[in-house]
């Protein structure tokens, strides 16, 4: 017993924070995130001062990867200095990036060859938890506080988002936990063990539909396919893939009986009643999963092995069963509706959204999103505009009206904001980390096999769905997909050569003195990244604080806690447009007007700030000022409705 406790520990830890991260949010803000990165490095440097991680002999590829992601953040830090429009975007994506350099950095040096499988059983856990707690919070609305996502993302009211707060964020965080499930299915000793790990299948396949999520079908069906690949117990696999497929078609069609609890509205009694019948019922659905398939492994365990012969022809036949559906779903037209922008193409059913909106063949602008960046990557093609730079091109060159602050592809986003550079850079991480993934679970066997492949397929389907959403920046799916990424070219999965006596004058090539030189380093490197960190994360304290004072008309006390958020981060626009919105509100219209074009400098292609500036040139009385600001602001965000015909009224010489 003495033996298991560690381990098991490592499953509940991991398990708990995988999951607190998933449920505030998804981690998105800069607080939220900022403060898991703090969090991240501080356990580092514990770590390391208290021998609880040490560097032992690092692979090759670790080491690889981990400087394609120091590279990566080191290109996009000299984007804040040297090109960015705006420092302040830029060196938030620095931070972003060096809270995965620590997810990475932590996972590579505590996970070792004996627990490995017990972190692949904590990401596994926390996805299928945060599924429950999704599915539920549709099925019994009151059981969770109100966020009021509906507020800001309309689509929210209908898509299930809790407890990410982005739809595809959350189906796709999902769908990573299908192959994880699946190894626990394939490996656990007990036949109860392995029919109770499908059990959540059904329930992810419930919430990626009421998420109305074809990103997330897509993830769950590429982790499942390059499962089934890698893995050598192909044929326990397709058993547990029928199974817990033939029951997420029945949880579906529970969902397709109860049209106002899929499409609202919600909160009428009509709807708490389909839920708790839903729920019933899913629950049956699970059960029946999990006795059906523990049954089968009691029945038969490894007694029923077809051979070569009969595993070629069934994937032959699946391969043909998938052309012949492409074929059928008349590819070229869904391309042309892919392609197409929102404004050509007719409405959704209202009655039935989310069914005609899984089925339906629109892109929702992602063509024109890429089509953006890929433009934007043209116009500086080696270093691009600069990191956190693409919210900016889509409001001045958006092909169509709408809010977008990601190119909803980190592939061609980094194109357009870190030009080739950066593109090859994430290009090579991502391919780098399937390769290794890849060839390590070709040559292990057994159980190593099976987690290895689980954990490759999760990365895989990560850098997958990061090639047509925006999952890079909502921070509990990259920190999964991060960890699987280390899991899978760390320590814990590399396949050692077998020892041989050394050659004649050749010595040890990872010694101790190399050891705690890499970690004095590493030390080193993690208080300047807590440091880092904290820069934001005071300043928007600062700026809260700020706020809060202004509203409560303690005009004193705001301008303060500004200014004290100005000498944190003096390089930021946000602090300088706090203190002009507070001078104007003091009636310091020209210390106001100071203030604005401090943050215009700092960030000069942020329509907003010259709005700002018009407003407060009007009130000046300075007209012809305040037009060329409005006429700025209109030119950086064209089609904004604010603007509606102003740049049309410009006069043309004769």
């Amino acid at each position: 017993m003495g033996k298991t406790e560690p381990t098991l520990l490592i499953t509940v830890m991991v398990a708990g924070v995988a999951f607190w991260i998933a449920y505030d949010d998804g981690s998105y803000g800069v607080a939220s995130r900022g403060t898991l990165a703090i969090a991240v490095w501080w356990a580092v440097i514990v770590g390391i001062a208290l021998h609880l991680l040490e560097a032992t002999r690092l692979p090759v590829a670790t080491l690889t990867i981990g400087a394609l992601i120091v590279a990566l953040a080191y290109w996009t830090l000299a984007s804040a200095v040297l090109w960015a429009p705006s420092a302040e975007d830029a060196f938030n994506e620095f931070n972003r990036l060096s809270l995965f350099l620590g997810i990475y950095v932590l996972v590579v040096l505590s996970s070792t060859r004996r627990t490995v499988g017990r972190w692949a059983d904590a990401l596994g856990l926390a996805i299928a938890a945060v599924a429950f707690v999704a599915l539920i919070s549709r099925l019994f609305p009151e059981s969770f506080p109100d966020r009021e996502l509906a507020t800001f993302l309309p689509g929210a009211a209908t898509r299930l988002s809790f407890p990410l707060g982005y739809w595809n964020g959350l189906a796709i965080f999902v769908g990573f936990g299908v192959p994880l499930l699946l190894r626990v299915a394939l490996v656990a000793r007990h036949p109860v063990t392995r029919g109770v790990a499908l059990a959540p299948i059904p329930v992810m396949a419930a919430v990626i539909y009421l998420a109305s999520s074809r990103g997330g079908v897509v993830t769950a069906f590429v982790g499942t396919l390059a499962f089934i690949v890698l893995t050598e117990r192909r044929w326990s696999a397709a058993a547990a893939i029928a199974a817990s497929g033939v029951g997420s078609l029945a949880a579906v069609a529970v969902l397709l009986e109860r049209n106002a609890l899929v499409n609202g509205p919600l909160g009428t009694e009509l709807v708490k009643d389909q839920g708790e019948t839903a729920a019933a019922l899913s629950a049956l659905v699970c059960a029946a999963v999990a006795v059906t398939f523990g049954l089968g492994c009691h029945l038969l365990g490894e007694r029923f092995r077809p051979g070569r012969t009969t595993g070629r022809v069934a994937a032959g036949v699946a391969v043909l069963a998938l052309a012949a559906g492409i074929v059928a779903s008349d590819p070229v037209q869904r391309f042309n509706t892919f392609k197409a922008s929102p404004e050509e193409l007719a409405a959704l059913d209202s009655g039935d959204f989310v069914t005609a909106h899984l089925l339906s063949g629109s892109g929702s602008g992602r063509w024109q999103f890429w089509s953006a960046a890929i433009d934007q990557g043209r116009e500086n093609p080696v270093v691009g505009d600069g990191a956190g730079s693409y919210e900016h091109w889509w409001a001045e060159h958006a092909s169509f009206t709408y809010f977008l602050k990601d190119a909803h592809s980190l592939y061609l986003e980094m194109l357009g904001e870190l030009g080739i550079v950066g593109f090859i850079l994430v290009l090579a991480l991502a391919l780098a980390g399937v390769l290794v993934g890849v060839r390590r679970a070709l040559r292990s066997s057994g159980e190593a096999r099976v987690t290895t492949a689980a954990l490759t397929s999760v990365f895989v389907a990560y850098a997958a769905a990061a090639g047509f959403d925006w999952i890079w920046e909502l921070t509990a799916v990259s920190v999964v997909g991060l960890a699987a990424l280390a899991l899978v070219t760390g320590p814990a999965t590399d396949v050692y050569e077998r020892l041989r006596s050394a050659r004649p004058g050749e010595s040890a090539r990872w010694t101790s003195r190399p050891r705690f030189g890499l970690g004095i380093l590493t030390v080193l490197v993690a208080w300047l990244l807590i440091v880092a960190q904290a820069v934001p994360l005071l300043a928007d304290r600062e700026i809260a604080r700020s706020q809060e004072a202004a509203d409560g008309r303690d005009l004193e006390k705001s301008m303060e806690a500004a200014e004290v958020a100005r000498d944190i981060q003096p390089w930021a626009s946000t602090p300088y447009l706090q203190l002009a919105l507070v001078s104007e509100i003091q009636g310091e219209l020209s210390r106001a007007r100071a203030w604005i074009e401090e943050a215009i400098e700092r960030d000069a292609q942020d329509w907003q700030l010259w709005l700002v500036s018009a407003r407060l040139e009007t009130k000046l009385g300075n007209i012809d000022e305040a037009d060329r600001s409005l006429r700025r602001a209109a030119a950086l965000n064209p089609r904004s409705p604010l603007f509606t015909g102003l740049l049309e009224d410009e006069t043309t010489p004769d």
